[in-house]
């Protein structure tokens, strides 16, 4: 049974690096009682699927890449999407909230009448570490069927990363790796996650510092965790955390995206996000998206408005359907040894009725001792 030649020279390739596979074509959807498997464990209603993966020791600094492929199995919408790490090296861990419940997790309170819960690092908890964030594009595959003149829809959306910064942390270890998609829908997505290292021959960097600071991604939204609506606060969302020695070329690796799909809502205003240092502004911008027209293909089920424009060509809040948004990496400079404070504030939008706007932020501290 001789392979043919473009098959062995897929093998041939697929040689030069190692796959790490942690889903196969398993469904991500909202369902009253989820089913586990003895190795992927289904939580939130379905919305969240994790499994262990044991990475291999590596002696160099291989290039690492999430590779994620989605298809609409039943949902239509452009959906929050996030593949992520759960850490587990301190007291408590979003494992103990998805197994039991939300209340779990720790708490945090900036007076603005609502609780979050396990959104940013405590001397006994770490928010979840984001891999990348992704956005479902309006049904691709599933409604595929919906014909327009020369548009021949993808088949299924393609995301691929590069992670590489924050392989240190997963280097050797035996890991909780999550994906979620924010669904409401019995079909829901179907998705098939790889993550691929490559030997680039680069030296090993110096001592690296990895430090999950906060995530305001509600990835239990189905199982009772707060939509991230801090900002409706002066005081934004606030961690402080501790170093124990000097660190050199500190960086916040920060993803952020606007939600509040109506007209008015964040989703689709601009909004200034505003990261303070020890109560000094280190770095301000505005996420915001205007290549969103570009994946249109990814998009069968996108409305199509008498203005001639879809919804999937929408300028978005930093993000687009169908795509990954990227993260800013912001340069803190060197820090002294000791306790510090990260802020995030952004001018977010007042509710539309029983609907808010709110912002999911993740970031992690990098740096070299």
């Amino acid at each position: 049974n001789l392979t043919d030649g473009l098959s062995y020279k897929d093998l041939l390739w697929k040689s030069r690096f190692t796959t790490l596979n942690v889903f196969t074509n398993e469904t991500i959807n909202f369902v009253d009682k989820p089913q586990s498997s003895d190795s992927i464990f289904r939580f939130a209603g379905g919305t969240v699927i994790a499994r262990k993966v044991s990475f291999p020791a590596w002696a160099s600094n291989p290039n690492v890449f999430v590779d994620l492929t989605e298809q609409s199995n039943g949902d239509a919408y452009d959906r929050t999407g996030s593949v992520f790490v759960i850490p587990t090296d301190k007291t408590v861990s979003l494992m103990d909230a998805l197994k039991r419940s939300v209340k779990e997790l720790p708490i945090y309170d900036n007076g603005n009448g609502k609780t979050y819960q396990g959104v940013v690092a405590t001397p006994t908890y770490n928010p979840v570490i984001e891999l990348m964030r992704f956005f479902t594009p309006f049904g691709v595959g599933k409604y595929n069927n919906l014909k327009l003149k020369d548009k021949t829809w993808a088949d299924k959306v393609y995301y691929r990363q590069d992670i590489s910064e924050l392989f240190p942390l997963i280097n050797g270890k035996e890991v909780w790796v999550a994906v979620f998609i924010g669904n409401y829908d019995k079909g829901g997505h179907k998705v098939s996650l790889n993550i691929t290292l490559h030997n680039a021959g680069r030296e090993k960097a110096d001592k690296s510092i990895i430090m999950p600071l906060f995530n305001s991604t509600n990835v239990m939204e189905m199982a009772g965790q707060e939509y991230a609506t801090m900002f409706s606060s002066e005081k934004g969302l606030e961690v402080s955390f501790v170093l124990a020695k000097d660190v050199k070329d500190a960086k916040l690796r920060y993803i952020t995206t606007g939600h509040g799909g109506w007209g008015g809502g964040d989703e689709f205003v601009p909004k200034k996000n505003t990261i303070s240092l020890d109560n000094k502004e280190a770095f301000a911008f505005i996420p915001w998206r205007q290549d969103c027209g570009s994946y249109r293909l990814s998009n069968p089920a996108s409305g199509n408005f008498e203005t001639g424009l879809s919804s999937s060509d929408l300028s978005r809040s930093n993000w687009c359907p169908g795509t990954v948004t990227n993260p800013n990496m912001i340069s803190l400079g060197d820090l002294k040894a000791g306790a510090h404070t990260i802020k995030v504030t952004i001018p977010m939008g007042l509710p539309q009725g029983s609907t808010s706007s709110a912002w999911n932020v993740s970031g992690v501290l990098l740096a070299k001792e």
